[in-house]
């Protein structure tokens, strides 16, 4: 990538004073790896059982792209507006994640952070 590309993008890629979340438990995060750009949705899900959690999972999977869409629209908007042409962009990867926060043999309610990552090659 050119230093005029990653300085323009870097500056639309601000997770701090931009902060786009939904809520305080569901977030997009962007950042620069390499010569990709990388927007991760990242959410706290509480379920009981393995059943309840794959549904959850299923219903995420629509706010996880608006999510996603969403953010790179304001990316690409942000970009046109700092550097006066557009930014152009492929998927590249896409991935998931689960971490289990809490658990006790006591409570059946897991606590998981769930994290759906997808890659674009930056032109």
């Amino acid at each position: 990538m050119e230093y005029e590309l990653i300085q323009s993008l870097g500056n639309c890629l601000d997770n701090v004073y931009n902060n786009y979340a939904e809520s305080h438990d569901r977030r997009t995060v962007a950042s620069i790896k390499g010569d990709l750009l990388c927007i991760e949705y990242r959410t706290i899900i509480r379920a009981a059982k393995d059943v309840e959690l794959q549904r959850q999972i299923d219903l995420l999977k629509n706010e996880t792209a608006q999510m996603i869409n969403s953010r790179l629209k304001l990316i690409k908007q942000d970009f046109k507006e700092a550097s006066g042409r557009t930014l152009k962009t492929k998927k590249d990867s896409e991935s998931d994640s689960m971490e289990t926060l809490t658990v006790s043999p006591y409570n059946p309610i897991r606590t998981i952070k769930y994290c759906y990552k997808i890659c674009y090659t930056v032109a």
